[in-house]
């Protein structure tokens, strides 16, 4: 695993020229999203990339040859807050053409958080079509030593431009936001438990794969 995490880490944290995302088919109903994998531009300001979630992104596929989308450059966008996106329309397509049922929308929350798991939902409107996501979510979380888990608190997902909203919208399937404390899966914390929340991804994503 550290080999795999220090390879996809180091490429995330790349301020190398290269097209803005990559979107990787794969296999099974569920599909996995890093839109923040790399710095992003919100109304002019450039925030800190969320790399840690493009690194479970391409260990997810590689472990599960689940289909994955991530961004690899910023190029002065936010394809979880602009209302145009080509990330969110490739991510669209695919999700049309390959009868995807459930995505997932990984995003890390600041380790001054207190919560280490949160489930954005859209106050329920976005999963909607299987609200079970919840339960499969929280027992394998917890089922790995993950606890203190919340749900559309701090982070909702309702915003019409984010990911899950505007997938769901457009697409009509359960689409789920995962936020992760950064304490979790940055190796420079004590917390860091990388293996234990991939792992629960990747439980999530069979289950799910079977309904």
């Amino acid at each position: 695993m550290k080999n795999s995490y220090n390879e996809y880490l180091k490429f995330f944290q790349s301020k190398e020229s290269r097209k803005s995302f990559s979107l990787i088919g794969g296999n099974g109903c569920t599909m996995v999203s890093a839109p923040h994998s790399v710095e992003q531009t919100r109304e002019g300001k450039v925030k800190y990339g969320e790399y840690h979630t493009g690194v479970l992104a391409r260990m997810l596929y590689d472990d599960l040859k689940c289909p994955i989308i991530f961004k690899s450059f910023n190029d002065n966008d936010d394809a979880n807050y602009d209302e145009q996106s080509a990330y969110k329309e490739s991510l669209k397509k695919y999700v049309i053409r390959n009868n995807i049922k459930y995505l997932i929308d990984l995003h890390q929350l600041a380790p001054y958080r207190e919560v280490n798991i949160d489930l954005g939902t859209g106050f329920g409107k976005n999963i909607s079509p299987y609200p079970e996501i919840i339960d499969i979510a929280k027992k394998h979380f917890i089922g790995n030593n993950i606890s203190n888990i919340t749900i559309d608190n701090p982070f909702s997902a309702a915003y019409p431009h984010t990911i899950s909203s505007y997938i769901f919208r457009e697409c009509q399937i359960c689409c789920l936001q995962i936020e992760i404390n950064s304490r979790l899966i940055s190796d420079k914390y004590a917390e860091f438990s990388f293996d234990q929340v991939l792992l629960s991804l990747k439980c999530i994503i069979n289950e799910l794969n079977k309904e």
